[in-house]
């Protein structure tokens, strides 16, 4: 394609501006890939699964900005535009149909561009800082413009009947890459099919949409005497974001988790973050109590006498137990327990791992030493008295203990386990059984047994944690927290998120037992 005198400067500069801006974006996004690998690698199974992909795809966005920027040199230098594919195409109504073709398809492409920043911008809220998600959101927003208004010129120009008809230089490579990647995950998404391991009937309890517009994360659960079940989820304005919109909501079976009431919420303070439930239930008083945050920095508890029936209105914990302010607010979560001596031991995040207590019924609640190590403490009690913590860790490590042998007001020095692989998020411990009135001491624990959030996995330790010789694949697509229960009857429960593609697809509930855990290898008595 030749160019006039007239046309020359005007076309040179407007394609080395946008060769250069498009190499800006592509330069942003290999910052976005970086901050994804970072800290939102293990987040997504589907694109875990894909993880080859996006290379691929910054490469390609890469590859083809310089390519224009270099064209846009060479046609400066020989006065003639260099570098437009279309122009190879000699046979007029095939060039056109080709144009519009790439015209139509970077249309379609805006809208999954601005979905994937916009779940990259929620995901991020809280842990980077906005200026720095307004910057990554850049190159989303900028290839979006790009596409829109170069289809628009090329629709306009063949309405005005045009022949030197072309898309904005650098157009159709950048709608290249984004097509390899949103096909490649789309023809990867098409034949991921996760299995459920036999002899399981997973529950969805909590559904994205059951309250209009929300979605649900951070199950909690506790079973209650009857085998009364009370299982707590976050309601959240969007589930991707820890922040913004969230309240806590509860649903209840009074018959082991065959059945279940219709969600009801619990706590609730408008456009605030009410988060992190974390319940725990005295035997002797019958008292249901559920601790939660504000915005991460208050903590506030509330009481049920019935069964969850009814709640109380909430106490302020951190004027009571004049915790600082501005401390990091995060119970748990999942859910506290009833040492034998009756105290009552909460797992928490305040400033660091700890747990908070009470001796008298909850009248007052005291605060542990800090364990110095991890987060999103869960705890249960060894058959020697022993308060033990098991803790979140980094992804692809080893989960942390440490044990406390005055229930939680100090710790020993914590300690990586190295048969519990660490995918990044909470974990549920809880006793099973002790050889006392079980035949066998028995300890259960659920996480993603994978180094990222998926594969489901429970275990169980007959030697209090210290090893976790049985090990049973639950799920083979997404996971993320759970909580785990036992009946009466030793069935045992676990909730946990879990999705074919992504975690927040649900919180599901699933009910086994001891044979199915050890394939008839172990038995009560």
């Amino acid at each position: 394609m030749n160019i006039n005198d007239n046309e020359t400067t005007h076309l040179y500069r407007n394609d080395i501006i946008l060769s250069l801006l498009q190499l800006l974006f592509a330069l942003l996004f290999c910052a976005i890939y970086v901050v994804f690998m970072t800290s939102f690698q293990g987040e997504f199974l589907i694109i875990i699964k894909g993880l080859w992909i996006l290379p691929i795809f910054i490469l390609l966005l890469l590859g083809g900005a310089i390519y224009s920027v270099w064209m846009c040199i060479r046609s400066r230098k020989s006065q003639e535009l260099k570098g437009i594919l279309s122009d190879k195409i000699k046979n007029p109504s095939a060039r056109k149909n080709w144009l519009l073709a790439w015209a139509l398809w970077n249309l379609i492409a805006c809208l999954p561009i601005l979905l994937a920043g916009k779940v990259l911008a929620l995901g991020a809220l809280g842990s980077v800082p906005n200026f720095l998600i307004a910057l990554l959101f850049l190159p989303l927003i900028g290839y979006a413009l790009l596409f829109v208004i170069s289809s628009v010129k090329l629709f306009r120009e063949m309405i005005l009947g045009r022949e030197d008809l072309r898309l904005m230089r650098g157009v159709t490579l950048s709608g290249f890459a984004f097509l390899f990647a949103f096909g490649a995950f789309g023809i990867l998404s098409l034949f991921w099919n996760p299995r459920w391991s036999e002899g399981l009937q997973p529950y969805r309890l909590f559904t994205p949409g059951e309250e209009p517009g929300r979605g649900y994360r951070i199950p909690a659960m506790i079973v209650l005497p009857g085998d009364i079940v009370l299982a707590f989820s976050e309601s959240r304005v969007n589930a991707m974001s820890d922040l913004l919109d969230i309240h806590i909501v509860m649903k209840k079976s009074l018959d082991g988790g065959e059945t279940w009431s219709p969600i009801q919420v619990i706590a609730d303070n408008g456009n605030h973050t009410v988060h992190s439930p974390c319940p725990v239930y005295d035997q002797e008083t019958q008292t249901v109590w559920l601790p939660f945050c504000i915005d991460y920095e208050t903590l506030f508890i509330t009481t049920s006498t019935d069964a969850g029936l009814t709640w109380s209105a909430p106490r302020n914990l951190s004027q009571e137990m004049a915790i600082p302010e501005e401390t990091w607010c995060h119970n748990g979560p999942g859910n506290g327990i009833q040492t034998s001596e009756g105290r009552l031991v909460i797992p928490t995040s305040l400033g660091k791992s700890r747990v908070i207590f009470s001796d008298d019924h909850g009248l007052t609640w005291q605060m542990g030493a800090p364990i110095d190590k991890g987060g999103e403490p869960q705890v249960f009690e060894s058959v020697d008295g022993r308060l033990c913590a098991n803790l979140r860790s980094t992804r692809g490590g080893y989960r942390i203990q440490a044990c406390s042998n005055d229930g939680g007001e100090t710790w020993e020095p914590w300690s990586y386990n190295e048969d519990l692989p660490a995918a990044g998020t909470q974990a549920s411990i809880l006793r099973y059984t002790a050889e006392t009135t079980g035949g066998r001491n028995r300890i259960l624990f659920s996480n993603p047994g994978a180094p990222f959030r998926g594969e489901f996995t429970i275990r169980m330790s007959y030697d209090e944690g210290g090893t976790w010789p049985i090990s049973k694949l639950v799920y083979e697509g997404a996971a993320g927290y759970s909580s785990l229960g036992v009946l009466s009857d030793q069935i045992i429960l676990a909730l946990f998120e879990t999705g074919r593609y992504d975690l927040r697809e649900s919180i599901s509930l699933i009910r086994f037992d001891l044979d199915w855990l050890t394939d008839g290898n172990d038995q009560l008595p």
